[in-house]
């Protein structure tokens, strides 16, 4: 999602929900969403430890155009009320994900960045602190697309790379639209002379396998996170909303930049994920965004861990 829809939507107020089905409890947002103080949750994947980290919340009006054009209120209350949501907005976490190897620190996306007109983002940092990390111990940021709060941190509010001694690895198609887009002339500046490119799909460390999924951008990558047998899906933006997105995969979404190439990869990911089992880690889910993509019925649902 561009950074107009952060500004848009990160100043409400944070609003609860979850994700359990088929039935939903609703439930605060998570601490450090709205008070500025960020946020850390510990997982493992086989022998690595792993955090969840708080950036932030966006909060949109439910209105048929924000997210999910021609399918507002009307359409999707019926999903939100069987899940105790509230039907008249939608709320998405940003939360990207740290995972410790034994030789290297990983981040996967860097949320919105800090900008002090909204203080319910850029909580990076300060989760980042939490988990026991400073910004010089990353070793490399994985980034599954250009879009502002995925890219927003590269770069440090006096302009440099955030993360100084990070390799920054996005795939080549990506990081070439990147290169053309106006919105992003800052942070490329910051982190040109630290990015590898990689061909879509490519293994890039023995613990981090691409998976190209185009759709969303023209070079989105998931990745694919591996420890002996474990093993983690980071889901980038092929799903945004945990019911709808998740429950109706065919509905477009609005930041899709190829609406029908979207709608086709989120719909195949999101069954092959329920084929598998396995676990997946989404950065716009309920945080702190990790869980299975469960077959129901005709179609699926998200179990939350």
């Amino acid at each position: 999602m561009k950074r107009l829809m952060v500004v848009a939507v990160a100043a409400g107020a944070a609003c609860g929900h979850s994700s359990k089905p088929p039935q939903h409890e609703p439930e605060p947002p998570p601490a450090g969403a709205g008070d500025g103080a960020g946020k850390a949750e510990a997982f493992t994947i086989g022998a690595f430890k792993a955090y969840s980290l708080l950036d932030g919340v966006f909060i949109v009006p439910n209105d048929g155009k924000m997210l999910f054009p021609g399918h507002g209120e009307a359409d999707t209350g019926p999903l939100l009320t069987a899940a105790g949501l509230p039907t008249d907005t939608l709320t998405l976490s940003i939360h990207p994900m740290l995972v410790k190897t034994a030789d290297r620190v990983l981040l996967f996306d860097t949320g919105t960045g800090v900008d002090p007109a909204s203080p319910t983002t850029g909580l990076l940092g300060k989760s980042l602190a939490l988990a026991g990390i400073a910004p010089g111990d990353v070793t490399d940021v994985f980034i599954s697309h250009l879009h502002g709060d995925h890219i927003g941190g590269l770069a440090a509010p006096d302009g440099t790379a955030a993360f100084a001694n990070a390799a920054v690895h996005i795939s080549a198609p990506e990081w070439d639209a990147m290169q053309k887009d106006d919105e992003a002339k800052t942070i490329v500046a910051a982190v040109a002379a630290k990015v590898v490119a990689f061909e879509p799909g490519a293994q890039i460390l023995p613990e981090v396998h691409a998976v190209a999924t185009p759709g969303h951008t023209v070079g989105h990558s998931c990745y694919e996170i591996v420890s002996g047998t474990d093993k983690v899906f980071y889901l980038g933006d092929v799903a945004h909303h945990s019911i709808i997105s998740v429950q109706r995969p065919a509905w477009t979404m609005a930041f899709d930049g190829d609406k029908p190439a979207g709608q086709a990869m989120r719909e195949r990911t999101l069954t092959m994920l329920a084929a598998t089992g396995e676990r997946v880690f989404a950065v716009h889910f309920p945080f702190p965004g990790l869980g299975t993509v469960v077959t129901q019925g005709d179609g699926q649902v998200w179990q939350p861990e």
